[in-house]
């Protein structure tokens, strides 16, 4: 029997596994059914997945031990999981709209996983108006990040439509972890730790330009929650995106944490709760080297804020690419054997809070997530069925009640919302104000709106 141990990153998320806050992830992916598939297309494809009994790493493996209180969980072989526990089938209740499908997510995202059992389940979603079908994939973070679950499930989907063999997710085996010159430097320098252990003086302390754990002010969406959630979907044509970036020479990433800033600022204003000084964001920043495409998180985190305390889109979209420029100087300037290190320790405050039950009582580290997964330009297709955008839902923290997601596919950038559900009552209007937000930044940049948000908000 093969065994592996995780790495203190994953054995952080098994440790902060609790009831109010379940430490998965997931993606939901809409399809459209091929043009001469009948009503039993789903059901079909259903039966047949379950009766599939190769498996693969990491689909295959599950926690030796169950607890969260282990200092280094141990993964062990399964050769005999339970599929019918693991693939599951759903039918939406008419009308079978966005909202329907919100809901149901939602829900299946507040239920925790079973920790003695391979740490993922996959939920087929059928009935959804328009011809199309969903499927819910919810993975333990302790197994992936952001990137390695992308991974995982497009190699379960075909670029051909023609295609009507694709076998399921769990039959295509994750590349093992590549040779890193970095990892084979043995012990590092001086200079590389004492320079390590500025930065992150300097990530503790009060600081004019930097972005630091003691920026983010308290705010009505950061203490305690309960276990359940919300869930909210935006998706943008990308072109639209990347026409503002070019236009006022940022990145696209600057546009979307500008777009969150810009919704949150109209939430919480509207609810008399808007401090005076900005939110701040906690945006993960990929650590992995070329080619890397194994399982495991592989995050670094960098921080910045989201000019909520800015009126103005424009000049909220400067500051924030002004902050997050900073914000990767200072991660990027490390040597690279150091950047996963100082990752670790940067966030060892806030997973202490969260542990302790402190993180509800003081004053947040930082006030939401904002993460971008890089997904792919080409169509994907299950057995001839197009996936039409893949939302991805992330985790909601003690002390962290938001977290906003996005994943690029086939020209759309697809956002996805958690939130808990005590915490942000008529959260969809974070979704709309997504568009909002864009669209107020366009008028103020000329940017003639000829290009339309898709709202899948439910």
């Amino acid at each position: 029997m093969t065994y592996k141990r995780l790495s203190p990153m994953d054995s952080a998320f098994v440790q902060l596994e609790s009831p109010s806050a379940p430490m998965h992830v997931a993606g939901l992916m809409v399809f459209e059914r091929p043009a001469k598939a009948g009503e039993q297309f789903v059901r079909k494809l259903v039966d047949d997945w379950r009766s599939e009994t190769r498996i693969c790493a990491p689909w295959n493996q599950k926690l030796r031990s169950p607890s969260r209180w282990q200092l280094a969980p141990v993964m062990e072989e399964t050769f005999d999981p339970d599929l019918e526990y693991h693939v599951r089938h759903l039918s939406l209740p008419k009308p079978g709209g966005e909202r329907e499908l919100g809901q149901m997510v939602a829900r299946l995202h507040s239920q925790p996983m079973d920790m003695r059992k391979p740490l993922w389940e996959c939920y087929f979603i059928d009935g959804l108006e328009g011809r199309r079908f969903a499927i819910y994939v919810k993975f333990h973070h302790a197994l992936v990040d952001g990137i390695s679950a992308s991974n995982l499930l497009m190699r379960g989907l075909s670029e051909s439509a023609t295609d009507h063999r694709m076998p399921p997710f769990w039959v295509h085996p994750a590349p093992e972890k590549p040779f890193q010159m970095s990892a084979a430097r043995g012990v590092p320098s001086t200079q590389a730790l004492l320079g390590t252990a500025g930065k992150l003086y300097r990530l503790f302390s009060s600081d004019d330009r930097l972005t630091t754990l003691r920026s983010a002010p308290k705010t009505a969406i950061n203490g305690a929650i309960s276990a359940q959630r919300r869930f909210a979907t935006q998706a943008f044509e990308l072109d639209r995106l990347k026409t503002v970036a070019s236009r006022a020479g940022v990145t696209l990433n600057d546009v979307m944490v500008t777009l969150v800033g810009g919704t949150l600022r109209d939430y919480l204003k509207e609810k008399t709760a808007l401090p005076e000084t900005s939110l701040t964001a906690a945006i993960p920043m990929s650590l992995r080297s070329e080619g890397d495409q194994s399982i495991g998180n592989s995050v670094g985190m960098i921080y910045s804020m989201i000019g909520t305390n800015i009126a103005d889109p424009v000049l909220r979209l400067k500051k924030v690419s002004e902050s997050t420029s900073i914000a990767k100087e200072q991660i990027l300037g490390l040597e690279p054997q150091m950047r996963t290190p100082y990752s670790i320790l940067s966030m060892l405050p806030s997973i202490a809070s969260m542990m302790t039950g402190a993180a509800k009582h003081v004053a947040p580290m930082f006030n939401t997530v904002v993460s971008n997964v890089p997904g792919g330009k080409k169509e994907k297709y299950l057995r001839g069925a197009r996936l039409l955008h893949l939302y991805p839902a992330n985790i909601v923290f003690p002390g962290l009640a938001v977290s906003f997601t996005c994943y690029s596919h086939a020209g759309f950038l697809n956002v996805g919302i958690i939130a808990c559900r005590d915490t942000l009552p008529q959260m969809q209007r974070l979704a709309t104000g997504l568009e909002d937000a864009l669209s107020e930044l366009e008028r103020e940049l000329g940017i003639s709106p000829a290009l339309q948000s898709v709202d899948e908000a439910g």
